[in-house]
């Protein structure tokens, strides 16, 4: 009886020790899966910084290009608004033009003797002008030698 007594002892030291073996290993594959973990939070902790930066730069840059697209659109608004105050003036001077060429032609009986009286007077002027120009030319000796003078044939080539 002594015996099975030692003999259990030796069986309950055996499973201890067992135990004992299948806890560290289980410790150490634990420690392992563990260091895995650690490293793969790592890397992703350093991946989802450098997502965070792109994405930041990306942020930044598509403020750059909304903040250009407002200031472009706030020109070209400044732009149709020049274009609508041109389209404006253009109608106002073919009105104004409308108006002086009407007056023109139709003038008032007082403008219209006027009118004719200038006409006649202009005309008489530049008559003068140039029958004066024409007597002049002629009194000139160098264009009378000009005048007088053939031009010479040109050689053939």
């Amino acid at each position: 009886m002594e015996i099975l007594l030692y003999i259990s002892a030796i069986i309950a030291a055996l499973s201890l020790l067992l135990i004992a073996i299948f806890v560290i290993v289980a410790l150490r594959n634990a420690k392992k899966t563990m260091t895995e973990v650690s490293d793969t939070i790592a890397r992703m902790e350093n991946k989802l910084g450098g997502i965070t930066t792109k994405s930041n730069e990306l942020m930044e840059r598509t403020n750059r290009i909304a903040a250009d697209v407002e200031s472009k659109i706030q020109r070209l608004e400044s732009i149709s608004q020049s274009a609508q105050h041109i389209g404006q003036s253009t109608e106002n001077l073919n009105r104004s033009f409308q108006s002086i060429s009407h007056q023109i032609a139709t003038p008032e009986p007082k403008q219209r003797e006027l009118m004719e009286k200038l006409t006649i007077l202009t005309e008489t002027a530049s008559r003068m002008y140039f029958k004066f120009k024409s007597v002049k030319r002629k009194q000139d000796p160098f264009v009378q030698q000009e005048l007088n003078q053939l031009p010479s044939p040109q050689k053939v080539k």
